[in-house]
């Protein structure tokens, strides 16, 4: 996986400090502007802007390390539909995150079953 640390982002100059614009990296959809960040260093900047606002809404795709928007996140295999069309089956436990294989009944780590006919059952 090619992880990168944040999503696609511009920077906007704002006379309070640099606002952030965060990308979906399937769609190129703007998913969030971030209020302006004032720091010692750009690093620690786009650091902040992406953890206190941009993070929380992408999904990072745990096979292709694009952060995607969740229209575009296949949750079962914990995927962006590039990597996972959704009618691929799941290779990750929705309710734990352990990896599984297309033939458990069974999450080998949180014992939940798991029903892949579109839906996980409690």
């Amino acid at each position: 996986m090619n992880r990168k640390n944040t999503a696609t982002y511009k920077i906007i100059l704002d006379s309070g400090g640099n606002r952030y614009s965060f990308y979906c990296e399937l769609s190129g959809a703007l998913l969030c502007t971030t209020e302006p960040y004032r720091e010692k260093t750009a690093e620690r900047e786009l650091e902040l802007a992406w953890e206190r606002e941009g993070k929380q809404n992408f999904n990072l795709c745990h096979k292709c390390g694009k952060w995607v928007m969740e229209a575009l996140f296949n949750a079962d295999a914990l995927e962006c539909v590039a990597c996972a069309p959704w009618e691929n089956t799941p290779r990750y436990c929705k309710f734990c995150g352990a990896k599984v294989n297309a033939c458990d009944a069974v999450c080998p780590m949180c014992g939940k079953q798991l029903i892949y006919g579109g839906s996980f059952d409690d």
